[in-house]
């Protein structure tokens, strides 16, 4: 049973461009500046559409990235400078330490999204480069709510 492809050559191109294809490796390299750029000027719809997809992923994980390092250093209560001590205590002694511990298990899940930074990109690529739009799990639509 053979398949046969449903457009071919240039006609591929004019349901999916090139740059609904790489704008997923284009946020590999330039976290969301790239996406950022090639949504806003973007005239095909098939590349706002990856565009955002991946816009969305990488605004979530870089909020999450800030979220987790404010949250870890206002839990901080010292910090070793050249080899010396130095006392830094924002919070009082029990909520320090529960930030502390928030802003760790923050960390380790930016890392996660970070190494899911990865396979999502090449996943959506490969969505993309066979026709379609693929979303990216655990992301937060922040472009649609500001569209």
């Amino acid at each position: 049973m053979t398949s046969t492809p449903s457009a071919s050559g240039p006609e591929l191109l004019d349901e999916r461009s090139l740059g609904g294809i790489l704008v997923h490796l284009l946020g590999l390299i330039t976290g969301f500046l790239g996406p950022v750029i090639v949504y806003a000027a973007a005239n095909n719809e098939y590349t706002r559409e990856n565009a955002r997809h991946a816009l969305n992923w990488h605004v979530t994980v870089f909020v999450l990235a800030v979220v987790a390092m404010v949250t870890f250093f206002l839990g901080a209560d010292e910090f070793t400078v050249g080899g010396e001590t130095i006392q830094l205590s924002l919070l009082p002694a029990p909520l320090d330490t529960v930030f502390a511990a928030a802003g760790v298990l923050l960390i380790l899940l930016v890392s996660i999204a970070g190494f899911l930074t990865f396979v999502y990109a090449l996943v959506a690529t490969m969505k993309a480069i066979f026709g379609s739009v693929w979303t990216y799990p655990g992301s937060v639509d922040v472009v649609e709510k500001f569209r």
